[in-house]
């Protein structure tokens, strides 16, 4: 029972190099070769301008990234095509717990 109590606290972090955060809960999917994410249920969602549409996904490669590893992310629907996801930004990952 401890181990799934460590387990449900344990977040998917990505540190953006030009600053902010991005916690991930569980990967959800894959696409094209990137894994999809969906952010913890800490951080809500990312709100794009000018539509003000709200995400809850990001797309992510290496799909399973480990920790220190450089990722690059984009946000994402779930099921939208590549050409689709905003712009792709480049991180670390590391993985923290709550």
């Amino acid at each position: 029972m401890c181990a799934l109590a460590e387990m449900a606290t344990k977040v998917l972090v990505i540190r953006l190099e030009k600053g902010g955060v991005i916690n991930l809960e569980r990967q959800v999917s894959t696409s094209n070769g990137y894994g999809i994410w969906e952010y913890h249920r800490s951080q809500s969602s990312t709100m794009w301008v000018p539509d003000h549409t709200p995400y809850r996904h990001v797309a992510m490669k290496p799909v399973e990234p480990q920790a220190g590893q450089e990722v690059t992310v984009a946000i994402c629907l779930p099921g939208t095509p590549e050409n689709e996801w905003k712009p792709f930004r480049i991180g670390s990952a590391s993985s923290d717990g709550m």
